[in-house]
């Protein structure tokens, strides 16, 4: 009988053990997973972006703030997530919300005809 009480003991012991290790790695994962990083692209008059490169922690979770400062109606697209704004009149402003899971760059641009092409374009390096 004292054997099997020993037994039970363990069990609690192992599984309070196993319930804390458990709490341990899942806080620690989600602290890393929480943040979050708002970051503002401009289109200026002059076919370019302000600024054209941006630093981004990989895994933070990214509030992208698209504005028109320009004369006419710009977009912008980040091709490897496959996100894109719609293409917004002067004066507009447009939210796009995603995650970089990988460390790398991403290059961004904007996917009206020709403005790429006339100097329209940045980069997001993820660290």
């Amino acid at each position: 009988m004292p054997r099997l009480l020993i037994d039970t003991a363990k069990g609690r012991m192992a599984s309070i053990v196993l319930a804390l290790v458990t709490m341990v790695a899942g806080s620690t994962g989600m602290a890393s997973q929480s943040e979050t990083v708002e970051i503002s692209i401009t289109a200026q008059q002059g076919f370019q972006f302000e600024p054209t490169e941006l630093e981004i922690p990989v895994g933070a979770e990214v509030i992208l703030v698209f504005e028109n400062a320009g004369i006419m109606g710009h977009n912008l697209h980040i091709p490897e997530l496959e996100v894109m704004t719609d293409t917004i009149t002067p004066g507009k402003t447009e939210t796009v919300e995603f995650t970089f899971d990988e460390a790398g760059t991403y290059a961004f641009r904007c996917e009206v005809p020709g403005h790429a092409e006339a100097g329209m374009t940045g980069k997001l390096v993820v660290q």
